[in-house]
Formats: structure tokens, sequence, C-alpha cells
């Protein structure tokens, strides 16, 4: 492959669009071992609220997924002997992990309408502040 055709699957890496609309993968192979990311998700999406266990299982799981992104990733940046559409298929593992990830990391979020609620609040005691600076 060439470094017009390398930079061309690292720019694909960088695109929100490449994971937007796409479901999380079913399972992702890590290591010629195969994980079984959904069911993981689901254990912990549909808790109520996750345990101190739950958390350090979210967070090593998410540092795991994001060890081995980095890793394919710097394969993709660096193997002078990848071919490309071996490239084409390491990018599509990526952005299988950036899916896995994005999963994850939405597990222990706040609520979206909780957070937007909470970011009006911040902005009406940001906007009151100013108001008492405005008047003293």
């Amino acid at each position: 492959m060439d470094k017009r055709q390398r930079n061309r699957l690292l720019e694909q890496l960088d695109r929100p669009s490449a994971t937007l609309g796409r479901s999380l993968p079913e399972t992702v192979t890590i290591d010629n071992e195969v994980v079984p990311i959904r069911d993981l998700y689901f254990a912990l999406a549909d808790r109520e609220r996750l345990t101190e266990a739950d958390r350090r299982r979210l967070e090593e799981s998410l540092r795991y997924l994001r060890r081995k992104r980095l890793q394919l990733k710097h394969r993709l940046e660096e193997d002078e002997k990848l071919e490309y559409d071996a490239g084409e298929a390491l990018v599509e593992r990526i952005h299988r992990l950036d899916r896995a990830i994005d999963a994850f990391e939405s597990v222990d979020a706040p609520e979206l309408g909780e957070q937007v609620r909470a970011e009006r609040i911040e902005s009406a005691e940001e906007l009151l502040e100013l108001l008492r600076k405005c008047t003293v």
C-alpha cells in the first residue's frame, strides 16, 4: 500500500460518520478471541444502578477496547508490509471497536434529559452570577 492509500484509510478512522447509525456489534475479535460485546453491554446497561464492581468491569472493558484500538491503529500507521485490503479490514475492525467503545461510554452516562436539565441549571446559575456582578 502506498502512502496516499494509507492516509486515506487513516482519515476514515477520524470520521464521526463511520459509526453513526451502525449497531453495536454482536462480538468483537481481539487477539483471536471472540468477545461477546453486545451481551456484556446489555448486562450492564439494563441495570438500574451500577455497583462498584460493575463500574470497575466497565472501566476495565473500556481500557482494554481502547488499548486494542490503539494497537490496530499503530499497525495501520506503521506496518510497511500491510496490503491495502488488509488495511481496509483493519479500518473495519477499528470501527467495530469504536462502536463498542461508544456504547460502553454511554452505559454510566446520565440520561439525555437529565443531562440537558443539569446543563440548563448550570447556565442559569452562571447567568445569575453575571447579573449579580453587573448590579453591584
